[in-house]
């Protein structure tokens, strides 16, 4: 087999996630970034979206919420605030979740900034995250 990393997420409830991958792909707040076994260590910020990780030729797909990803030669850990499997996304909810936050935004006019902005926004990545990770899973 190729040489592989592992991977860990965690939450505030604790680890939810550790498994082996060939490659890791996360969403940083400078845009996506992909990990592979022998990377040079690095730090990042995670914004809402999905994460990607390969083993044995498949992908899998998880939506992840705001964190930081720290990676190293032979792991990947994400320290994140919000994590769920796409057998654990009620679409429903999602596409409503998404719905309420861009109504919201809109509510804010020209203004984009403050506190209950970002939270918004927050909430608006969450749910198309869900909704992401949910339509790529195969």
């Amino acid at each position: 087999m190729a040489d592989v990393l592992t991977l860990e997420v965690a939450t505030p409830l604790g680890l939810v996630l550790r498994t082996e991958a060939e490659s890791v792909q996360a969403p940083s707040v400078n845009g996506e970034f992909g990990v592979y076994a022998g990377h040079l260590p690095l730090l990042a910020a995670l914004q809402p979206g999905v994460l990607r990780y390969r083993l044995a030729g498949k992908t899998y797909v998880a939506a992840v919420g705001a964190g930081f990803v720290e990676a190293e030669p032979d792991k990947v850990l994400l320290l994140t605030d919000q994590f769920m499997q796409p057998s654990a996304i009620d679409v429903d909810k999602a596409e409503a979740d998404l719905e309420e936050a861009d109504k919201a935004i809109t509510a804010f006019g020209e203004r984009f900034e403050g506190r209950e902005y970002e939270e918004l926004s927050r909430r608006q990545k969450w749910a198309r995250a869900r909704l992401q990770a949910k339509a790529e899973d195969r």
